[in-house]
């Protein structure tokens, strides 16, 4: 008897993380990574977490267009936004 071995190519679907900072005329100081998730409501919490801290630390004011929070995807509960600055 013969044995079958059978390869096969799956999708599979990864969130990074990433972030970015631009100098004041716009040049691309720095890009980070974060992490990998499983599933898009961990990455957003994930991303979430990471600019509200940034947005405390550097003490900008809560409508300040100079931070900017990751879109929620559709379906994900809203993050305690009370956490922002």
């Amino acid at each position: 008897m013969s044995e079958l071995h059978e390869f096969r190519v799956r999708p599979v679907t990864r969130y990074i993380v990433t972030s970015f900072h631009r100098s004041e005329d716009g040049a691309l100081c720095d890009g980070r990574s974060h992490g990998e998730f499983d599933n898009d409501a961990t990455a957003y919490e994930v991303a979430y977490a990471l600019c509200a801290a940034s947005h405390e630390r550097l003490g900008y004011p809560l409508d300040d267009m100079r931070i900017q929070y990751p879109e929620r995807p559709i379906g994900v509960a809203p993050a305690d936004e009370n956490t922002a600055a």
